[in-house]
């Protein structure tokens, strides 16, 4: 008996090591907010659960008819009752709104991590289908940052059902990259940045979020809007994921637009929406379609 002391004290170390390191990446992945501020017209709340009975939360407005319903995956940071400003403009033309919060966020229950975020993002669309009765055809699935790993997760693990269309907003290509990025603006010029990214992928070997390995899986018509002025994921890492889409992807570079004032995309996502037969011409920015 003795002679398994030392070899079940290793495994209890490396597995509280190994806790210890994976709530600490969550930690600087997921920047939840509980802020609560007022709900507006004409979102009403609702509330639905992920698969462990975990609660979660989120907005809804029914789309006119005929027009499609956007649901909505925010990115790391805030809740939705921050994007209410962003997402209201849509509403206001008719199309159905479904904004809700993984867990660990606003009124949702839980932690964040990665797998509850695919999770959940399953959760609420089975909730659109099933609770709200909106048939897949008529479900655009929308990822803001962050949020456009779930979205793709949806829409290559459910390929065989007929979205609408998918429309990422200022995605990338998967999290080690995100985090070389991030090291490289930090502790560019210092002795750090050639020493830390040697860390990075063993502390990310469990979060992955790999969107590139996903983005060849969408069957349905892609739009993806990046900025020359997102100081948080550059557009070419953007660009650099669109390489990897589908033929006929559209894609919009816009010349100006902050990564959290996400506006910026109204305008080209509006027109790619309307006219989902054929690319839009949109001013303001760079739109192609990959021949």
């Amino acid at each position: 008996m003795r002679n398994y002391i030392p070899a079940l004290l290793l495994i209890v170390l490396l597995s509280a090591w190994a806790v210890f390191f994976d709530r600490a990446t969550d930690y600087f992945i997921f920047k939840p907010s509980a802020q609560i501020y007022s709900l507006q017209q004409p979102f009403e709340e609702v509330h639905f659960e992920a698969p462990d009975g975990t609660p979660l939360h989120g907005i809804y407005h029914k789309a006119d008819s005929g027009k499609p319903t956007l649901l909505f995956f925010h990115g790391s940071r805030y809740n939705i009752y921050s994007f209410q400003d962003f997402v209201l403009p849509y509403a206001q033309k008719g199309y159905g709104i479904f904004l809700f919060d993984y867990r660990g966020y606003g009124k949702s229950g839980g932690r964040p991590s990665e797998q509850n975020m695919y999770e959940d993002a399953r959760s609420a669309l089975f909730y659109l289908m099933l609770k709200q009765r909106v048939f897949p055809q008529d479900i655009v699935l929308w990822g803001f940052a962050l949020g456009c790993a779930p979205a793709l997760h949806l829409a290559s693990q459910y390929n065989r059902l007929a979205f609408r269309a998918v429309i990422l907003q200022s995605p990338f290509t998967n999290m080690a990259d995100m985090g070389f990025y991030m090291l490289a603006q930090k502790y560019e010029g210092t002795s750090a940045a050639a020493i830390l990214p040697l860390f990075l992928k063993p502390l990310l070997w469990n979060k992955n979020f790999d969107n590139t390995q996903k983005i060849g899986q969408v069957k349905v018509p892609l739009f993806i809007g990046f900025s020359r002025a997102d100081g948080t994921i550059p557009w070419t890492m953007s660009r650099a994921l669109a390489a990897h889409a589908p033929k006929g992807t559209v894609q919009f570079l816009a010349p100006t637009g902050i990564h959290y004032n996400p506006e910026w995309m109204e305008t080209a996502a509006i027109g790619f929406l309307e006219q989902l037969d054929s690319p839009p011409e949109i001013d303001g920015g760079e739109l192609n379609s990959r021949q």
